[in-house]
């Protein structure tokens, strides 16, 4: 089996989903990985993007090259991710606080302030996601 996928497999096992499941979020044809797993082939890259984007938790030096952790931030993870709100719904709590009328001038402030650092964040977050891109597309091409 091709390292990437034999790796991607292994993912798709530790999250505990189906291999449908993964080929659906990352917009694969009903059977792609499967059948990448069971002819020992390997993925097309447009699907790198994807699987960066649907599972921000894995780790793109580790998929790509074998080396390190399988999960970004893997050694800090000791709570159960119920514990916390998924992002859509923290993001949407967030809005709602941040889009209800202050009671104080100084709330007002704070919450002006919390909006701008999400937007200094969006924007960093495109600009590294831009980068990351072009580096994995430097490391592929090197392994071709």
């Amino acid at each position: 089996m091709s390292s990437i996928v034999q790796r991607l497999s292994d993912f798709i096992k530790h999250k505990g989903i189906s291999v449908r499941k993964f080929e659906i979020a990352v917009g694969m044809s009903n059977g792609a990985m499967g059948k990448a797993i069971k002819n020992d082939s390997d993925l097309y890259m447009k699907y790198l993007d994807k699987i960066f984007v649907q599972y921000p938790d894995i780790n793109p030096y580790w998929l790509l090259k074998g080396e390190g952790e399988m999960l970004v931030g893997e050694n800090y993870v000791n709570e159960p991710l119920a514990n916390y709100y998924s992002p859509a719904e923290l993001k949407q709590r967030l809005l709602e606080i941040l889009t209800s009328p202050s009671k104080t001038e100084e709330e007002q402030i704070l919450k002006q302030e919390v909006l701008r650092l999400q937007q200094s964040i969006e924007e960093i977050r495109e600009l590294h996601e831009k980068k990351l891109m072009e580096v994995l597309n430097n490391i592929a091409g090197k392994q071709d």
